[in-house]
């Protein structure tokens, strides 16, 4: 019985929303990566990079739903929501579905769910060295005014407690960012740590400012960023890259390069070559060769590849 008026409820609420459905301009997207990759990586856990010898691995599996649809006052409220099957990205560093609902207009742009991270307004040379993790519980503004964009991020203490301002002005082929973010704990006691895609940090908040430039002309671009990030300990933190790519027909190739330096002389240093071509129908071929330093480790100084064939659909 209790099967029963649970499959009645659910009829009930399909019925009512089945005008809704088909008012709305809704997508169904997704994307699937394999790939093959290897490093010179010995066995090593703090190594993110394949260890070892050639072998054959899934990359992202994504399946992506996404809906706009015009409100009677002219706004348009949207939503979205991906399913992460198999999340590589960010070197291996988890995801979170990309959950939200919003709306928005002449005005700009309200979000709740998932939201853009501020901070990222000034990383624009890669993310080798990650300036901030994903905030999937909070609240966002995003507004274009012209050549300028600013946008504002707020996260409560009981999901990663962050609270964020970005902007960013653009005008030819000229770009400059800047982003700031103050991070606690996330409502998890103890160490900052437990907020992924973050280095240990012994301080339980931290606040992390970037600065960044672009310029794009012919289809070369060239973008550099510089951020940092303050805590109440001494894991403070400097980074900086570049970042160098080019584009033509189907053919786009980067060059980035990022160091990292923290305290008690910690220093890191990233380079990676990515060179992608457009096979037309959604699918593409790419490499990716990454190499890295660590003054610390020297088990994680390695050079890891890999040879990515990946359809979106």
């Amino acid at each position: 019985m209790k099967f029963t008026k649970t499959a009645i409820a659910v009829a009930i609420v399909g019925i009512a929303a089945a005008p809704m459905m088909v008012s709305a301009d809704t997508t169904l997207s997704g994307i699937l990566e394999i790939q093959v990759q290897g490093s010179d990586a010995d066995d090593n856990p703090n190594t993110a990079a394949p260890e070892g010898d050639m072998e054959v691995a899934v990359g992202d599996v994504l399946f992506n739903i996404a809906s706009n649809h015009e409100t009677n006052s002219g706004l348009t409220a949207y939503s979205n929501m991906r399913a992460d099957f198999n999340s590589r990205s960010n070197e291996g560093a988890a995801q979170a579905d990309s959950v939200y609902i919003g709306i928005k207009g002449g005005f700009g742009d309200f979000r709740i769910g998932e939201t853009p991270l501020a901070v990222e307004y000034g990383q624009v040379a890669g993310d080798l060295f990650d300036a901030g993790s994903e905030i999937n519980g909070g609240l966002s503004y995003t507004g274009t005014f012209g050549p300028v964009g600013i946008t504002a991020n707020f996260s409560p203490e009981n999901n990663q407690e962050v609270v964020g301002l970005g902007g960013k002005f653009a005008v030819g082929g000229f770009g400059i960012g800047i982003g700031f973010e103050s991070r606690g704990n996330g409502g998890v006691d103890g160490d900052a740590a437990a907020t992924p895609a973050v280095p240990t940090i012994s301080s339980e908040t931290f606040t992390t400012t970037a600065f960044g430039v672009t310029y794009s002309l012919a289809g070369a671009s060239l973008a550099a960023t510089f951020w940092t990030r303050e805590t109440a300990g001494p894991d403070d933190m400097e980074n900086f890259s570049v970042k160098v790519g080019y584009g033509i027909g189907g053919v786009s190739g980067a060059l980035t390069f990022a160091t990292q330096e923290m305290g008690a002389g910690i220093d890191r240093e990233k380079v990676r070559l990515d060179v992608a071509y457009g096979l037309g129908g959604g699918m593409a071929v790419s490499t990716r060769i990454t190499a890295a330093t660590d003054s610390v480790v020297p088990a994680n100084d390695n050079t890891a590849w890999r040879i990515q064939l990946n359809k979106a659909f």
